[in-house]
């Protein structure tokens, strides 16, 4: 990829936008950028050294597998976030991998040895990496907290919100979602089964909270999720 066009994918990236000219040239100068389709996968395993991936476009799903080789679905990774060993520890994620569900992925990838190093020299990307970092523990903590606190349908209308809030379009039948998950996903990020979130969701489309279809969903009033 020319010299030009990664310094513009990370001017633009929001957790580089405040860095300085010099700064950005420092981070292009490791970077290595990936374009992925729909389905590819990444598998940390594979990685031969400890890497960082800040997804410029597009849409990933990290995933893990249980005893049994069932899928557990650990989070929805969107334009502007990270992912990989954000730990910034020895812990391994060979168990882990991301899978593509945009139709394309535009990927931004250092080790983590020279995003470290980078970090050192520039406090201000240390900064904005932390901050990051905050943010994703306090996603992780709500999480968590709807598990302990919530039954099912609450969580599920916990996640539908937050998906609502994060992707959701304001049409003139209301808040409009791009559907890309299957019942099953979903039942995966909220710790439930298929056959309980397409219960619950028949419920919601009876009573009128929202309109449910494979390609998108409508909520018509977001306090009837309340």
């Amino acid at each position: 990829m020319q010299k030009e066009i990664k310094y513009w994918y990370l001017r633009n990236y929001n957790l580089f936008s405040n860095l300085t000219k010099e700064q950005i040239h420092d981070l292009s100068a490791i970077s290595k950028f990936v374009r992925m389709k729909k389905n590819q996968t990444i598998y940390f395993a594979n990685d031969e050294v400890k890497r960082l991936y800040f997804l410029i476009n597009g849409k990933i799903k990290i995933s893990d597998m249980d005893e049994n080789g069932n899928e557990m679905i650990k989070d929805i990774i969107l334009t502007g976030d990270l992912f990989g060993e954000v730990s910034l520890n020895s812990l391994s994620l060979s168990h882990e991998y991301a899978e593509i569900l945009s139709s394309e992925v535009i990927l931004c990838t250092f080790t983590m040895d020279e995003f470290e190093k980078l970090m050192e020299k520039h406090p201000l990307l240390a900064l904005n990496f932390t901050k990051k970092m905050g943010d994703k523990l306090r996603k992780l903590e709500h999480r968590y907290a709807n598990l302990v606190f919530k039954d099912v349908k609450a969580r599920l209308k916990d996640f539908l919100k937050m998906w609502a809030a994060n992707e959701g379009k304001d049409s003139e039948d209301g808040v409009t979602i791009k559907n890309y998950l299957t019942h099953n996903e979903i039942a995966s990020l909220i710790s439930s089964s298929r056959q309980t979130v397409t219960t619950i969701i028949n419920e919601l489309k009876e009573s009128g909270a929202l309109s449910y279809s494979r390609s998108k969903i409508v909520i018509p009033d977001m306090a009837a999720l309340s």
